[in-house]
This record gives C-alpha cells, sequence and structure tokens, in this order.
C-alpha cells in the first residue's frame, strides 16, 4: 500500500563518502596542528633555556650532594675550578682540588657563584651541589608569604580579602588546572598587587614523571597563568616540597627540569605546616616562626581541605609580623636582585590553544557531567511523574467494569503474519482461538517460510473454518500484514506476532474500546506484552523488568496525555477504516507498528491502552539475539520518527511538544555526550573515589526501584521482578550506547535496515 525504499537508505553511499571526507580532513587538520605546535607547546617563550631533549639527562650526582648557602630559591650548580688570577700560580686546596671553586648554572652556562673555603670543603670532591640563594639584602626584615595549590573558590576570595584589609602582597604558587577552574580568582589576585607563579598542571610529582610530562606539567601552567592574566612570572614552587635537606635532595630532578627551561626554583624558610590543621583546630596552637629579624619566605596553602585555621593564622601572623618590624613583599620583590619581576605578556596563539585545550580536557567535562547528570536526574524525575500519571490512570480506570462480548457488538478479525514459524505457529493459533470473544475470522499471512509452517497451518484450517491460511512470496512483515488486512472481514484488526500467546479476555478487552468509542475516532488499542519465558535465564528476566517498566509507566503516561508513540503490533487492536485511510503499514521503516501509529496521529486518529489485554510473547535468550532484536527496534523508531518530523512543535499536543522531542533529546544527547560522561565519571572516580558516583547510581537504582513498583502495580505484575533493578539499570546503559552509536551509523550509511529474525525456541508460559 506503499512505496517502497527504507528512511535513511542511501543506494549511492554518497552521504557515507562525504562523512568519511570531512572525518579525514578533520583528522589531518587535528594532526597537523599538534604537529606544528608540539615544539612551540613543550618550551617556555621569554626565557633564557636551552634546547635539551625530551629525556632531560641529569648531571653527574653524587648520591648525597651537598647543598650549599641559605635562601629561599633552590638551583643545580655545576663546580669548576676558579681561574688564576692574571698572572698568578694556580694553587691547590684540600684533596688536590684547586684552592677556589666557581659554581655555574649547568643549563646555560653561567657564572653564579664563587665558593668559599667552607663549601669548598663542604663538597669535597663532588662536581655539582644544589645551591640555596636568594638572600643577598640588608635592611629591615622582610616577610613574603606564600600560597600553595589554589586558587580555590572557598579559600582564597576570604584570604585575599585579609591581606586587602592588611595591605599585604604575597605569591600564590598555582595549579593549572585550578586556573582554568576558577580564572576570575587568579585576575583578582593579579589585579589586587600579588604575584601569580606557577605550582604545575595537576599538582604532579615533577621528579618522577616522564621528560614530556614534567614538561607540559611546567610550560602548560604558565601558558594558562598567562592566558587568564596577561602576566608571567619567572618563579615556580614543585609540588611536594618538604623543609628539610633530604626532601631538598629529593627534589633534584624537579629543580634541574625547572633550571632547564628558564624557572628560579622556590623553596621557604618557615614551613607553617598549616594543612595538618583541621577547621576544628585553634589557630593559636599553630606555632609562628621565629621572628627574630632575618627575612622569612614562610609557606601556607590557600586549598586542599579546610583553610579556616590558615587564614586565621594569617591573621595572627601579620599582625606579630608587623610588631616585630617586618615589612612585607612578594617574593620577586624581595628577590629583586636575583629575580626579575613578573611582566606583562600578551598571550600568544599558543597560549590561547593551550587555554581552549585545557578547558575541554578539565573544564568542560566537569560542566558536561553536571549537566548530564542534572538530565539523568530530570530522566529520572521524569519517569517518577510518568510513574504518578500511570498511578492516578490506574486507580481511575480500574472502576470501569469492562462490557462483555455481547455488549460489544464488533466485528473482529485477528491478523498474523508468520515466516518460518513452525516450532510456536500452533500454540499460537489455539491461543487466539480460544479466545471467549467470537471472532469472526483468524488470518495467518505465510511470507514465503521455508519450513513446515504452511504444512502446520494448512492442517489446522482442515479442522477450523475461521482459519483462513494465505501464502505470499517473502515480503516482509509489513507486506504480509497489509494483504491480511485487506482480505479482513471485521471492522476491527486485532494483530499479533506468530510466537504470541494471549489470554482469553484479550481480543474481548481491545475490541471494548471501540465500542466505547462515541466520535469514531479511535484509531488502535495498544496491548500488554509481557515476557511469556522470563524464567529462562537472568537476560530474559531482565527483559521482563524492561518491558514491565516501559509498558506500565512510560505507554501508560503517554496515554494519559494521548500521545501513544509505539501500539505494539504483538499485541493490538486497529480500526481498519483508521489503517486503511493513512495506507496500511508501511516497508519504509523497521518498526512498522511505530510508523503507523504515528500516521494514525498525524491524521487525526486517537489511540489508548488497556493495561489488562495481555499477551505473552518470546525474547531473546542470548546476548547476539537480543543485539541483532534491539538493532532492529531502535533503528526502526529512529525510522519512523525521522519520517513523521513534521509531528513535532505542530500543535499535536503533547506528542509534538514534549513525548517525539523528549524522545529525539534522549538520543541527541548521549549520542554526543556519552563519551564524555564515561571519561569524566572515570577521571571523578579516579580523584575522589567512588564516593560521588556511587550517591548518583544509588539515587537512580532508589528511582528505578520506585518506577518498577509502579509499573508492576498498574500492570499486576510479580513483585520479585524488583530485584531485578540493579541488573535492570547496569545492564541498560551499555546495551543503550551500543544501540545509539550503532544505529547512528547504520543512518550515516545509508544502509538497508534488515529485519534480523531471531531463532523461535517455543518456551514461551502458557498465560493462566
Amino acid at each position: 500500500m506503499r512505496e517502497s525504499g527504507q528512511v535513511f537508505f542511501d543506494p549511492t553511499g554518497s552521504r557515507w563518502t562525504r562523512v568519511r571526507r570531512v572525518s579525514v580532513g578533520l583528522a589531518v587538520l587535528v594532526v597537523a596542528t599538534l604537529a606544528l605546535g608540539a615544539p612551540s607547546t613543550l618550551t617556555r617563550p621569554g626565557t633564557a633555556s636551552v634546547p635539551v631533549s625530551m629525556a632531560d639527562p641529569l648531571p653527574d650526582l653524587p648520591a648525597q650532594p651537598a647543598i650549599l648557602g641559605s635562601g629561599p630559591l633552590v638551583r643545580l650548580v655545576r663546580l669548576e675550578p676558579a681561574p688564576p688570577a692574571p698572572g698568578a700560580p694556580a694553587t691547590l686546596g684540600t684533596q688536590g682540588r684547586p684552592g677556589g671553586l666557581i659554581a655555574r648554572d649547568p643549563s646555560t652556562g653561567a657564572r653564579v657563584a664563587t665558593l668559599s673555603s667552607a663549601e669548598v670543603a663542604q663538597v669535597g670532591s663532588g662536581t655539582v651541589a644544589l645551591q640555596r640563594y636568594g638572600r643577598e639584602r640588608s635592611g629591615s626584615p622582610v616577610m613574603t608569604l606564600t600560597f600553595d595549590d589554589g586558587p580555590n573558590p572557598t579559600w582564597t576570595p576570604p584570604l585575599l580579602d585579609l591581606l586587602s584589609r592588611h595591605r599585604v602582597p604575597a605569591t600564590f604558587f598555582v595549579v593549572g588546572s585550578a586556573v582554568v577552574a576558577h580564572p576570575e580568582i587568579t585576575r583578582r589576585a593579579v589585579r589586587e598587587g600579588h604575584e601569580v607563579a606557577g605550582h604545575s598542571m595537576t599538582h604532579a610529582d615533577l621528579n618522577a614523571v616522564s621528560g614530556v610530562r614534567g614538561r607540559w606539567e611546567f610550560v602548560w601552567t604558565e601558558r594558562l597563568v598567562r592566558a587568564a592574566t596577561g602576566r608571567q612570572s619567572s618563579l615556580f614552587r614543585l609540588p611536594y616540597e618538604g623543609d628539610d635537606e633530604e626532601s631538598l635532595r629529593g627534589d633534584v630532578r624537579g629543580i634541574w627540569r625547572a633550571q632547564q627551561l628558564g624557572f628560579h626554583v622556590a623553596t621557604q624558610d618557615a614551613d607553617s605546616n598549616d594543612w595538618r590543621y583541621g577547621a576544628a583546630d585553634q589557630p593559636a596552637s599553630m606555632p609562628l616562626p621565629d621572628l627574630d629579624g632575618r627575612d622569612l619566605t614562610v609557606l601556607l596553602h590557600d586549598s586542599g581541605g579546610d583553610r579556616r585555621a590558615t587564614i586565621a593564622y594569617v591573621d595572627r601572623l601579620i599582625r606579630a609580623a608587623r610588631d616585630r618590624g617586618y615589612t612585607f613583599a612578594t617574593m620577586s620583590q624581595a628577590q629583586a636582585a636575583v629575580v626579575a619581576a613578573p611582566r606583562e605578556a600578551r598571550p600568544d596563539r599558543w597560549d590561547r590553544v593551550a587555554w581552549i585545550v585545557a578547558t575541554a580536557v578539565l573544564r568542560l567535562p566537569r560542566m558536561a557531567l553536571t549537566a548530564l547528570l542534572l538530565l539523568a536526574g530530570g530522566s529520572m524525575a521524569l519517569g517518577l511523574v510518568n510513574s504518578a500519571i500511570a498511578l492516578a490512570r490506574h486507580r481511575r480506570r480500574r472502576r470501569i467494569d469492562p462490557p462483555s462480548p455481547e455488549q460489544i457488538a464488533r466485528s473482529v478479525s485477528v491478523v498474523i503474519a508468520a515466516y518460518n514459524e513452525e516450532r510456536v505457529i500452533e500454540r499460537t493459533v489455539r491461543s487466539v482461538l480460544a479466545s471467549d470473544y467470537p471472532l469472526r475470522e483468524l488470518i495467518v499471512v505465510d511470507d514465503g517460510s521455508t519450513d513446515a509452517t504452511l504444512v502446520i497451518l494448512n492442517r489446522l484450517a482442515r479442522s477450523e473454518s475461521r482459519l483462513l491460511v494465505l501464502r505470499q512470496p517473502n515480503g516482509g512483515k509489513a507486506s504480509a500484514l497489509n494483504r491480511g488486512i485487506g482480505r479482513a472481514r471485521g471492522s476491527v484488526i486485532v494483530t499479533m506476532d506468530a510466537d504470541t500467546l494471549i489470554a482469553p479476555d484479550t481480543v474481548t478487552r481491545l475490541a471494548a474500546h471501540f465500542a466505547a468509542d462515541v466520535d469514531g475516532r479511535l484509531g488502535a488499542v495498544a496491548g500488554v506484552v509481557r515476557v511469556g519465558n522470563r524464567t529462562t535465564n537472568l537476560l530474559t528476566r531482565w527483559q521482563a523488568l524492561e518491558y514491565v517498566s516501559q509498558i506500565g509507566v512510560e505507554r501508560a503516561a503517554q496515554d494519559a496525555m494521548g500521545a501513544i508513540t509505539i501500539v505494539p503490533g504483538a499485541c493490538a487492536a486497529w480500526s481498519r477504516r483508521a489503517v486503511l485511510a493513512v495506507g496500511g503499514f508501511s516497508d519504509q521503516t523497521l518498526a512498522e507498528d511505530c510508523d503507523l501509529s504515528l500516521s494514525l496521529h498525524r491524521a487525526g486518529w486517537r489511540v489508548t491502552q488497556d493495561d489488562r489485554a495481555l499477551a505473552y510473547t518470546e525474547v531473546p535468550e542470548d546476548v547476539d539475539s537480543l543485539l541483532a532484536q534491539r538493532t532492529r527496534w531502535t533503528f526502526g523508531t529512529l525510522q519512523a520518527i525521522a519520517k513523521h518530523r513534521s509531528l513535532m512543535f505542530s500543535g499535536n499536543g503533547w506528542l509534538g511538544w514534549f513525548v517525539l522531542p523528549l524522545y529525539v533529546s534522549s538520543i541527541v544527547v548521549p549520542l554526543l555526550f556519552l563519551p564524555l560522561t564515561t571519561a569524566s565519571a572515570i577521571m571523578m572516580i579516579h580523584r575522589q573515589g567512588w564516593g560521588t558516583v556511587g550517591l548518583y547510581l544509588a539515587g537512580f537504582l532508589l528511582a528505578q526501584a520506585a518506577i518498577a513498583a509502579v509499573a508492576i502495580r498498574v500492570l499486576g505484575e510479580r513483585w520479585s521482578l524488583v530485584l531485578m533493578v540493579p541488573v535492570y539499570r547496569f545492564a541498560f546503559e551499555p546495551l543503550r550506547a551500543y544501540l545509539l552509536y550503532t544505529c547512528a551509523a547504520m543512518a550515516l550509511r545509508g544502509v538497508h535496515g534488515r529485519w534480523n529474525k531471531i531463532a523461535r525456541t517455543g518456551s514461551v508460559t502458557e498465560p493462566s
């Protein structure tokens, strides 16, 4: 009755060719951009660094390198004999070494210090040492407050408020990922006169990571600070830096990596150990450093835990230091002789690329995960709302007594399409003929079966006058149903699948709605399909809960809104006049029942559901069969929605303004964001453990259990199905992901969808 040609079918393959060309072009563009940008993104512009290999080999170090000098900065130095004064003979010191040694920066070769005789004795025969430096001023004592691990949206703003009240500048060693998350706080710190320097991208141990990862941690932190603030500092503090010589020696690799990139590595003179103090601790219990007139660089934190004690401690420290004559400065201000002040630095294109990439990787996943969790929560909330609607509908309808077959007085024909159904067809036919409704006829259309289906049907027809068997070459289910409807004499057509068993009163309940149809615009009545082989294994039990939840809640709520999208061909009654008016079943989609249901809506026919018109069907018993069946269902429904897209936002009530748009969004949103959601969830589990994700999962399980309970109540199902809720939830998401991407690929490729008929086992249990 309709022209052939499936929705999405592209026999020329031109659509898939265009998709591949665009995909390859984008891939080439991304690879070329990364290849061209790699040198720029792993070097530090504006410094005196020299080219070195990514392996960043360390100079030969003794097991315990000497630590020379004092000060809040540290560097690795190479020791060389001091050249003799012009005309003076060289002299030897202890251990046969020259009497004088100089220290050079190994990466630049610049001479940075001349060792004292005591330091020469301290290094012994070593050729490499660590040198602390930066304490070369004189005058009134200066205190430098430094804060690690921020910015933090909870603790950094009140800390900035405190520093502003005291007019105290500080140095913030920021984590790149936190800068991306809270750029406005970073900008505020710079705007209020504070110095912002690097503390790595992810707070990684820069002594342990690979060479490429190490460079990324250094360089991208600076790029992000520059992109956020337009300023650049040459200071850098390593994460996990300790306050003793053993910890300093353990940081040699990280110090060397920083030097290669031209950074000044900051340490500290006094570690507050504020991370040990929680909110309940008294700030007064945090000891102040010795305020003995020496310059001090104090290590504190503005993130990483509850920092209320830190803020109170800073207030006490500032007051005590001023009482002892201290002034305050940033690290660059206090070390002006060796560290250049932060300078204006206009972000270059790679700074902007770094910001975009970091935002995409670090910020957007969190935002997307939050949004998708809200959407998922909204979906669960919608399910609960649907449950309430379904429950109210159930209570209203159960007060209505169905009429008797004699009162209905409608001519009913049953039509079944059969293809290779020898294992199940006889039981199905006998189930229909045992109906308590006086059927006019049962028409079974054999669609070119290659097994004994036709033989069994002919045998049954010889003993049952109401059974009419039609034979046709294989043309598909839609074609077979259309032929049966064309031959049917009843005004009401009941369609069933060839493996389906019905309760004795199912036809009566379906036909009763047409008897109550006052205006004659009832186009179809959906029955309730239950899983008849649910006891076979866990997979069939899972499907039993799925059928109950979708039919008992989703379709029941759609019925209350007059917006049922799928009248299942496995158990449904149709107005023959309505079906013929819209052209019958179509072979343009694999979901011919959804297609016909939407066609009825477009033509102004009503569709409803009867919760007590029961049918029992056979569902797949293995994963391969399930995937084949669900691929057909999902692809066919996509085809039907695409075919009838004009229904959306076109005055078709709840169907056009709510149900169909919601269905489309439930496909598009996961299709686009499911990979991002999965990656974000894995990152969240890695960083925060299972706690947060576990709470969401527990919430979803509780909501699903509530929805299942309502569905069981509405459909009068077994309460034992609630036990399948955890299995249902964890199986549903992977299955949905597989189906969405498989069907999207099929649509893009323009393939001709196949029926993928599952093999029958005949394991459906007789309805009681």
